[in-house]
């Protein structure tokens, strides 16, 4: 009786050691999870803005502009009276480019044209106003400084760098029959992207 009861208590502590999964030869394996952020855009800018070598005249109540499209074509217009503007040498005349890579694929980038400063020289300004851009090669857009705009990231296009050219107007300021001063106008103006 004593070997039969021996022999239940050994089959039934097989059968514990069996039956409960993993508890004689249990093993940990330590993983990671691991991440990379890259939130930073890789901008260039290949080509600013540029409206060439100009004469330019001011009015008393009229003004004339110089203007660029996205693809760097230059169209001059006055408003009437002595307000004029005229291209001397446009062989410099070029529509500002800015690239972008490592950016999400398919992602939508907020851009704004802002901290736009006016080309001066010394006491005298132009007005830069009247921005455009495309995005890589698409049509004309219209856009306002400060507001922002969206497009959306391409890494298909041209192996990855998505391009927005930018145009703008230049427009002379009032002052009556009053010619320009010759001379260098330097003005600027931000283009930021993020996410």
């Amino acid at each position: 009786m004593k070997k039969i009861q021996k022999n239940i208590v050994a089959a039934f502590v097989l059968i514990l050691l069996f039956s409960v999964p993993g508890t004689g030869h249990a093993q940990t394996a330590n993983m990671t999870a691991d991440v990379s952020v890259q939130n930073t855009l890789t901008v260039a800018t290949p080509s600013q803005l540029n409206f060439g070598t100009i004469a330019a005249v001011r009015d008393a109540a009229q003004t004339a502009t110089v203007s660029i499209d996205t693809a760097g074509a230059v169209t001059v217009a006055s408003g009437g009276g002595t307000a004029a503007t005229a291209i001397i040498d446009g062989a410099s005349i070029a529509a500002g480019q800015v690239t972008i890579a490592d950016g999400a694929d398919g992602a939508t980038l907020n851009i704004v044209i802002n901290n736009v400063v006016d080309p001066v020289n010394g006491t005298e300004s132009f007005v830069l106003d009247d921005f455009v851009t495309s995005w890589n090669n698409g049509a004309d857009a219209t856009q306002t400084i400060g507001t922002s705009f969206t497009e959306v990231f391409d890494s298909a296009f041209n192996t990855g760098i998505n391009s927005l050219d930018i145009g703008a107007t230049l427009t002379t300021t009032l002052g009556a029959g009053t010619a320009y001063t010759d001379g260098a106008y330097a003005g600027t103006y931000d283009v930021v992207f993020s996410y």
